[in-house]
């Protein structure tokens, strides 16, 4: 007879919390959580191959030393976390790959579900520039939103090339580069 009422308690407590909880809607219900995941790889001059087995961690840009939840990427280099919504947020994967420390990370819209955002040496340039933007006050966390991730994006495409991926100060000087060109994601780069 208890076992019975132990079955009927946990049933209803399993119905409420998915009532309770949204379901679908890619992240637009009533949940405050939202997935962010895809796949993490080095610049193609560092080879190009997955961010495997790297420890990264989730970041609202608003509050970038309180992550937001940490892991270690797959062998195939992806990356995915359950995180609570917010206009954005950056991912950062620390890499290692022919002898050298490479970071590759991303900035990801996080309003609704991401599933699929892959990250390369661009997607780093971009994502130093918009969270170096918002933690030097010249734009607020809640500005970073997916149009302005993609002038930033588009911008840091250019600078690729001439970017060495191991030296963080050459990352430095391109993210500086795009935040120019673009009014720190304003508009598209001429």
């Amino acid at each position: 007879m208890k076992a019975q009422q132990t079955v009927r308690v946990l049933g209803a407590a399993l119905a409420l919390g998915l009532i309770a909880g949204g379901c679908g809607g890619g992240g637009a219900g009533s949940s405050n959580r939202v997935t962010v995941s895809g796949p993490a790889n080095f610049p193609v001059a560092n080879g190009g191959g997955p961010v495997a087995n790297a420890d990264f961690i989730i970041i609202d840009p608003d509050r970038p030393t309180d992550p937001l939840t940490s892991s270690v990427s797959t062998i195939d280099g992806r990356y995915f976390g359950v995180i609570r919504k917010t206009v954005s947020v950056a991912v950062i994967l620390s890499g290692n790959t022919a002898g050298s420390a490479i970071r590759v990370s991303g900035l990801i819209p996080a309003l609704t579900n991401d599933n699929g955002k892959a990250l390369d040496g661009h997607t780093d340039i971009a994502c130093e520039a918009g969270v170096s933007a918002v933690t030097d006050g010249s734009i607020g966390g809640d500005d970073l939103d997916a149009d302005r991730i993609a002038n930033l994006e588009d911008a840091a495409v250019r600078f690729v090339p001439t970017t060495d991926f191991t030296k963080p100060a050459s990352v430095t000087a391109a993210a500086q580069q795009v935040r120019a060109l673009t009014d720190d994601g304003a508009h598209p780069a001429p």
